[in-house]
């Protein structure tokens, strides 16, 4: 008779020690390539929505789309408050949810372009906490209606304009009294004098519409929540320090958080610019550097 012999012990334990060597090897690498699609998508969508700003500055002299406006002045962090997504949705229809009476919205909806696929908090429900008073505490951002994955660059024309905050979008704000709007005009994008080496805007895990100096180097919660001890930074990262951009002509593209400050892509950081009496451009970029720089996300070997 003529016998069969199956694997031994040994021989099965071997074959199970090579899979097991095969797998820890190829499954960070697949992670690595599902993370790397997910932020070529995430260019691809900032693309999409730059050029939907782009179009609405075409039909508005080249003046951009208003980075805050209220219907109702003392509507400050309601659902009644309306942010520059409103403003260019009628070129993009992708993403957010009808304004709807200023409705907020209760539940996560759908992100469409406005959405970066990798973004840790695009429909978080904490509360929106700010510096003296809150939103409504529901899913989205400043309205409730879109994800929190794109801010403007509150700083656009800082250099041309010798002014760091707020000069270049414009805006309809409450103010010092929320029965009395305070209005900010817009510039133009004439006035930029490298539209394609300045930020449109760029990541964030904020519930804000904007991004500014300061929260560059702030320390949020994956839920987007600004808090000390946190290894994430407000800005969304995408691995190794690198992060998307959009910019003034059209273009996307990723680099990485601190070459964005050395290199001012933000158009603030020039030495000759003001931030207010003694304190400079230079003074204000290696302090932005600085806070950065404590933030592992942007330095994984912290």
């Amino acid at each position: 008779m003529k016998r069969t012999h199956g694997f031994t012990l040994i021989e099965l334990l071997v074959v199970i020690a090579i899979i097991a060597i095969l797998a820890a090897i190829l499954f960070p690498v697949f992670a690595q390539a599902r993370a790397k699609a997910r932020q070529i998508t995430c260019v691809s969508n900032m693309k999409q929505v730059a050029l939907g700003e782009m179009m609405y500055e075409q039909d508005y002299d080249e003046h951009p789309s208003l980075e805050r406006n209220f219907i109702d002045p003392s509507a400050w962090w309601s659902g009644k408050e309306i942010i520059w997504k409103d403003e260019i949705d009628p070129y993009i229809k992708s993403g957010g949810r009808p304004y709807n009476n200023g409705q907020t919205y209760t539940v996560a909806g759908s992100g469409g372009i406005e959405q970066c696929p990798e973004n840790s908090g695009a429909w978080s429900a904490q509360t929106v906490v700010f510096w003296g008073g809150w939103g409504p505490g529901e899913p989205g951002d400043e309205t409730t209606r879109w994800p929190r994955s794109y801010a403007v660059n509150d700083l656009a024309a800082g250099n041309e304009l010798n002014n760091v905050n707020g000069m270049f979008w414009g805006s309809v704000t409450p103010g010092s009294s929320i029965s009395t709007p305070s209005v900010t005009p817009s510039s133009t994008i004439a006035v930029l004098q490298q539209p394609a080496g300045t930020i449109m805007f760029c990541e964030t895990r904020m519930f804000f519409a904007n991004i500014w100096d300061e929260s560059m180097g702030y320390e949020c919660t994956l839920d987007g929540i600004p808090a000390g001890g946190q290894p994430t930074g407000c800005i969304q990262g995408h691995h190794g320090g690198m992060t998307n951009f959009a910019f003034m002509d059209g273009h996307a593209k990723t680099v990485r958080l601190q070459a964005s400050v050395q290199n001012d892509l933000w158009d603030a950081f020039a030495p000759n610019t003001s931030w207010g009496g003694s304190y400079t451009g230079a003074q204000a970029k290696n302090d932005t550097l600085n806070n950065i720089n404590q933030i592992q996300e942007w330095n994984p070997g912290l």
